[in-house]
């Protein structure tokens, strides 16, 4: 789910970034350097299977980027025609110590959860929570070359609109520690279910549900979630987005299940 391991290889004027791990993570590299181009390698070499060739001497932040892919979940992206590429920070659960065959929370989980009000908790306790949060998606999107271009946070929105979502309360706090401005996101439906209860029409449908009135002509914007279920929802607010004329669409969320 993330990029394993990484190295660099001079070949006459040229360098190649050989890696191992998921091979989404090309679509980072190259989104964050668009003169970088995904290469096949020469045979068959299950230690480095991937390759991307640069035509130009890379300085230390190509090197601080890739470390930085180490350390996140790269997303696999089905619809690449609306979201260009997505990370998560951390899985929402792991493997029960002792017990493979159960799961238990991650620790990111369990601050969304206290930011979910599902656990009992203080007020303090809900605050520092969310600040946490905030201070991890921040530093995501500072470290990781393309996320750092966005000039719009587009948070996914709650399933009832009386009700804000988590990802528009992170949202917030994080345009107010980056400067990003924040743009608001739409549904058509006053309520609907979470994705995974939907049926498979229910789940297409969401490619429509969203709406956004700014215009987002030409802009890289960045789609802000607290959980990756099904992906269903993110690519329908990505959706949204090209239609609002977003060039470049990427996705952010704190956790991801271990269903995808």
């Amino acid at each position: 789910m993330h990029l394993d391991a990484w190295r660099r290889v001079p070949s006459g004027s040229h360098w190649f970034i050989e890696f191992r791990g998921v091979p989404e993570t090309a679509d980072h590299i190259i989104g964050a350097f668009p003169r970088a181009k995904n290469v096949g390698t020469v045979g068959h070499d299950a230690k480095w299977p991937y390759r991307i060739r640069l035509d130009f001497n890379p300085d230390s932040s190509l090197d601080e980027f890739l470390d930085f892919l180490k350390e996140v979940l790269v997303i696999r992206i089905e619809r690449q025609d609306l979201l260009d590429a997505a990370i998560a920070l951390d899985f929402y659960n792991q493997p029960a110590a002792g017990d493979s065959a159960k799961v238990e929370h991650t620790a990111t989980a369990n601050l969304i959860r206290l930011v979910k009000k599902y656990e009992q908790a203080s007020p303090a306790e809900i605050d520092r929570a969310g600040l946490t949060l905030c201070e991890s998606l921040s530093d995501a999107i500072l470290r990781h070359e393309w996320l750092s271009q966005a000039t719009r946070i587009l948070p996914v929105p709650g399933h009832a609109r009386d009700k804000p979502s988590v990802a528009v309360l992170l949202g917030a706090l994080l345009t107010h520690e980056l400067g990003i401005p924040r743009t608001e996101v739409g549904c058509l439906r006053a309520e609907r279910k979470q994705a995974k209860n939907m049926t498979d029409d229910e789940r297409a449908a969401l490619l429509n549900e969203f709406v956004i009135k700014e215009d987002l002509t030409g802009r890289t914007v960045l789609v802000l979630d607290d959980v990756y279920r099904t992906g269903f929802t993110m690519a329908g607010v990505a959706s949204a987005a090209r239609r609002a004329g977003a060039t470049t669409v990427l996705g952010l969320v704190a956790a991801r299940t271990l269903r995808r």
